[in-house]
């Protein structure tokens, strides 16, 4: 570690930045960060075991800037890289960017301008712009009033929002006190704000455009979903609400409910898999979905909830398919026509 980091005043914000062989994007992500406004910030980039180039260019930025603090760790998953960064963290406020993402300038201005309003947040969220090879989209939350208690709970677990680490400002208190680090293959993000979110936490949202996501071909978001992992996160998910059962007021069941017809939506709209609403996990979600029928139908979409009645059987599994490609390609038209 530079040892003119001593002489640094404490930061405003912790920044966390996994890293595993992206020396091609360091670059532009660190040159993001260095570029902010607001300039009293750490930023921590945890190096998980790289093969390529990433070690030497993050030492050269280390040598030339005292706020880049280079952790260098056995290769053991962006999960545990976040959480050796969370340890290291001497900021008020903690902000997640990954290795091949990059912010706009007023990034943590922003944000960190937004925390302290009205009494003070926990989380601030802001929108983001996806990057790709031949377009970019911004994308705006549809949620744009405060949130309190239990309500970041319901919208993380229903997806209403968007789930992610990135594009977020949270209090570093937020991660203190048995907070898990699950390694998934998918879902790695949604579970640390599950977790959050039991934690009752005043969240705002602002709308500004402030991260950039660069969209891919190996990124998680395109990695194989099947239904043993849609049990396995699920059956974690659980755990973890119960873990949480006091904040929760007697309603962890339920919540557990509602991660479970997300996630198994997710698998029943994908027309490759393979119909298994004969398996237990599948029956026994249809008997809580029983149990709390209207209250799934106050909170999903009415052809969210057809999709599941109709997956009771082998035989419309077709049908199925056909209205979720229809479903699908209105939603990417929707999005092109708002660019």
């Amino acid at each position: 570690m530079n040892e003119s980091l001593s002489k640094l005043p404490s930061p405003e914000v912790s920044v966390i930045i996994p890293a595993y062989n992206l020396e091609g994007y360091l670059d532009t992500c660190l040159q993001s960060v260095l570029a902010q406004t607001l300039g009293n910030f750490e930023a921590i980039v945890v190096d998980d075991g790289s093969t390529d180039g990433t070690p030497g260019l993050l030492r050269r930025y280390a040598e030339r800037d005292p706020r880049i603090i280079v952790v260098s760790t056995p290769n053991r998953g962006v999960a545990r890289a976040r959480e050796t960064g969370i340890a290291r963290a001497q900021g008020k406020y903690i902000a997640f960017l990954d290795g091949d993402d990059f912010w706009e300038p007023r990034m943590l201005e922003e944000m960190t301008a937004s925390i302290g309003q009205n009494g003070g947040y926990d989380i601030v969220c802001c929108n983001f712009k996806r990057v790709c090879k031949t377009y970019q989209a911004i994308y705006r939350e549809s949620r744009t009033e405060d949130m309190e208690g239990l309500e970041f709970l319901e919208a993380t677990l229903r997806h209403s929002i968007w789930v992610t680490l990135w594009g977020k400002l949270y209090r570093r208190e937020l991660f203190d006190n048995g907070l898990n680090h699950h390694p998934l293959r998918l879902g790695q993000d949604t579970m640390i704000n599950i977790q959050i979110a039991c934690r009752l936490p005043r969240v705002h949202f602002i709308d500004y455009v402030g991260y950039d996501y660069v969209q891919r071909p190996s990124s998680s978001n395109h990695r194989s979903f099947d239904f043993d992992y849609c049990c396995l996160f699920c059956s974690i998910v659980e755990r973890e609400l119960q873990r949480h059962g006091e904040s929760l007021r007697g309603q962890a069941e339920f919540y557990a409910l509602l991660n479970k017809v997300r996630w198994y939506s997710v698998y029943v709209c994908k027309s490759r898999s393979p119909w298994v609403g004969n398996r237990p996990f599948v029956c026994d979600l249809r008997e809580s979905a029983g149990r709390y029928r209207d209250e799934l139908r106050a909170r999903y979409s009415r052809a969210r909830m057809l999709l599941l009645e109709l997956d009771r059987y082998r035989a419309m599994r077709p049908v199925v398919v056909m209205l979720t490609t229809g479903l699908r390609w209105r939603t990417s038209l929707r999005r092109r026509l708002a660019r």
